[in-house]
C-alpha cells in the first residue's frame, strides 16, 4: 500500500455511500500512466470544495473504483471571488493565461467578443469543452477543491448590464500605477479585464469606466494579452492578501 501524490478530479455524481466511480479519463490516469494498484491511496476532490483520502478497490483503465477513507481539509479558496473577463485570443495562449490564472486562485473565466477582437469562440464548440479540461487540470495541480467555471462567452456590454460584480478592475496603459486602497468587502465579486491583442475600443473602455471601473497600469512595457491576465490578476489577488 503506497500513497500517490496526485489528485484525482470526481465529480459528486460519482460519489455515493462512500464509494467512488472514477470517470473513465481519471481510471486511464490512475491504472495505466501512475499504475496505481488495489489498496493504494489517493486523494479525490469533488470540485465543490470536498477531498477526500480514498482506498483504491479496483483499478482499471476504464472503470477505477475506490472506498472514501476520510475527510480531508484543502487550502481554502480566496474570501473575495475574482472572475477573469478576458478578450477572446488565440486557443492555446487563452489556454494557458486561464490555467496560469486557475494556479494563482481565479475562480471563472469569461471569454469576450469585443470590437477590436479577432477571435470568436462558440460555447458548443471543441474549444470551449477545451477550456473546461483546462479548468480541471490546472485545479488539481494547484491542489484546489473547487471547479473554476468557464461561462459562455459574453460582450462587455452584457457583463455590465447584468451588474453581478461590486468592482470592477481593467488593465489599461494610462491607468493608476496601484489598485486603489479601498479592500473589497468579504463575500464580495471582483470582475477583472483584459482587452484582447487590439486592446478594447474606446466605446467599451468608457462603459466600463461610466460602471465604476478602476483603470490600472501593468507598467511601461507593452504585454501580450495572456500575460496581462496573469499580471492583473497577480495584483489583485495581492491587493486582497490572497498572494
Amino acid at each position: 500500500m503506497k500513497h500517490i501524490d496526485t489528485n484525482f478530479f470526481v465529480p459528486p455524481e460519482n460519489i455515493q455511500n462512500s464509494r467512488i466511480i472514477f470517470p473513465s479519463d481519471e481510471s486511464h490516469h490512475l491504472a495505466k500512466v501512475l499504475r496505481v494498484n488495489v489498496d493504494d491511496i489517493v486523494t479525490v476532490v469533488d470540485g465543490t470544495g470536498k477531498a477526500y483520502q480514498v482506498v483504491i478497490t479496483r483499478s482499471d483503465k476504464e472503470h477505477s473504483r475506490g472506498e472514501i477513507k476520510s475527510e480531508i481539509k484543502v487550502a481554502p479558496e480566496s474570501v473575495i471571488e475574482f472572475t477573469l473577463c478576458l478578450g477572446a485570443i488565440k486557443p492555446k495562449r487563452l489556454e494557458w493565461a486561464w490555467d496560469a490564472c486557475i494556479q494563482l486562485g481565479i475562480s471563472r473565466l469569461i471569454p469576450l467578443h469585443t470590437e477590436y477582437g479577432i477571435e470568436r469562440i462558440r460555447p458548443d464548440g471543441k474549444f470551449f469543452d477545451r477550456l473546461e479540461i483546462v479548468s480541471i487540470r490546472a485545479m488539481k495541480q494547484s491542489l484546489r477543491a473547487v471547479l473554476p467555471e468557464v461561462e459562455p462567452p459574453q460582450t462587455i456590454y452584457e457583463i455590465l448590464n447584468a451588474k453581478r460584480f461590486e468592482h470592477l478592475v481593467v488593465a489599461d496603459e494610462n491607468g493608476l500605477p496601484n489598485l486603489p486602497a479601498k479592500l473589497p468587502k468579504l463575500g464580495d465579486s471582483v470582475a477583472l479585464f483584459v482587452g484582447p491583442e487590439g486592446g478594447f475600443s474606446a466605446e467599451e473602455r468608457k462603459a466600463i469606466a461610466d460602471a465604476g471601473g478602476v483603470p490600472i497600469s501593468l507598467g511601461r512595457r507593452r504585454l501580450r494579452a495572456e500575460t496581462a491576465a496573469i499580471a492583473l490578476s497577480t495584483i489583485a489577488l495581492r491587493w486582497t492578501g490572497d498572494l
